[in-house]
């Protein structure tokens, strides 16, 4: 195919971000082998970003963070030159802010392979590709002829509003939700409602931390890493450090009742010592509110078995988590932390009919294994500093 891939430079200070968009062109390349590969900036606008182009298409990427499958440019080609009023066509997604762009996967995924199973499921479905006039929402990405683009003065995340378009209902590509900002309101219930301080490291845009705020009088602190984040949070909760949670947490000397912290323990190398601190900075039989993934999952068990472990931007496999965890692992680095575990609550299975085949599997193998373990994606942790009474 006579065809540019037309792709965003991206800068972050975060891994998580940065492998998200090697990821991204990683798949896209491979997708559109044979193609040529053009980088603008985001601030372009696409009339300039495609200005020296030769080809007659061009796939445009608007989101540098978008997993797309299989088959992508022959897709969004057939209903591109089956519609010969629309500008280009788009695929659909699980996340969008154009509903009619939007779907659901036909099963939950969890891992890389699961995500490409289900856009090669997708792929063999009878869907019509869909006309529709778009409206101002991002696309993630789309293929337009390039004469199109070139006369586009305005960047190409917009280029698309109000003009006609062909959603191809059977290429399916993965959005992210923005990692930093989670609310995280699952933690929410956890946290006593009679709580006077909280810190919360790792707190993104204290989304969560706003919710405590407007449910009780309440001190809430966060830590963060992003800059930006931590100037979103900064509007929202009592007090914000920016920095390395690392480096931070021995510089504070306020106590709290309750330290909480949202899948943040599995990004540090060193978790034991850093737990030991935590312990430090918590008021005698303060509470400690973990999020901690399980890596002994079942989609991360079935992609091992597939020969895969595929890193992410978000989820088990994250691209910043350098510790893994199951039950076991989160009990024992919490007592060498001096902490007491009080609970820890398994979050909601996410499965399909790869679980339940895996599952029979193993059955009929004779395998010893724990249902409980495999279904759970992760665990909520809830710890308390004991005070250790001083010997007589």
């Amino acid at each position: 195919m006579d065809l540019t891939l037309v792709y965003p430079r991206y800068r972050h200070s975060a891994i998580e971000e940065q492998y998200a968009t090697w990821q991204s062109e990683m798949l896209l390349r491979e997708a559109l082998e044979g193609s040529a590969f053009h980088p603008y900036e985001l601030h372009q606008t696409l009339a300039e970003a495609t200005a020296t182009l030769k080809t007659t298409y061009c796939l445009v990427v608007t989101d540098p963070l978008v997993l797309t499958g299989e088959p992508l440019a022959s897709g969004l080609f057939k209903g591109l030159s089956h519609h010969a009023q629309a500008v280009a066509a788009v695929p659909i997604s699980n996340e969008s802010g154009n509903p009619r762009q939007r779907q659901s996967p036909p099963e939950p995924y969890l891992t890389l392979r699961q995500f490409q199973d289900a856009s090669r499921l997708l792929a063999q479905g009878l869907a019509e590709p869909e006309e529709a006039t778009w409206n101002e929402s991002d696309p993630g990405l789309y293929l337009c002829r390039t004469s199109f683009a070139q006369q586009a003065d305005v960047t190409a995340d917009v280029a698309l509003k109000g003009q006609p378009v062909v959603i191809a209902r059977d290429v399916y590509v993965h959005r992210w939700i923005a990692l930093r900002s989670q609310n995280r309101l699952d933690l929410l219930r956890f946290i006593s409602e009679g709580a006077t301080s909280v810190l919360e490291f790792g707190c993104g845009e204290a989304l969560l931390g706003e919710a405590i705020k407007r449910r009780q009088r309440c001190r809430v602190v966060g830590i963060e890493l992003d800059p930006d984040a931590a100037k979103a949070a900064r509007k929202r909760i009592d007090d914000i450090f920016c920095g390395d949670v690392r480096e931070i947490v021995p510089l504070i000397h306020e106590r709290f009742e309750w330290i909480v912290g949202g899948d943040i323990l599995e990004h540090l190398d060193e978790p034991w010592s850093f737990l030991t601190e935590l312990r430090r900075i918590s008021k005698p039989d303060g509470h400690l509110l973990l999020s901690i993934p399980n890596v002994a999952n079942w989609a991360i068990v079935s992609d091992l078995l597939h020969g895969r472990f595929d890193y992410t931007y978000i989820g088990i496999a994250c691209a910043g988590h350098l510790r893994f965890f199951t039950r076991r692992t989160i009990e024992e680095t919490l007592r060498i932390a001096g902490w007491a575990v009080e609970s820890i609550t398994p979050q909601t299975p996410i499965v399909n009919s790869e679980f339940e085949t895996l599952e029979q599997k193993l059955k009929g193998a004779g395998v010893d294994f724990s249902h409980d373990d495999l279904v759970a994606p992760g665990y909520y942790v809830i710890a308390r500093n004991q005070v250790r009474k001083s010997a007589r």
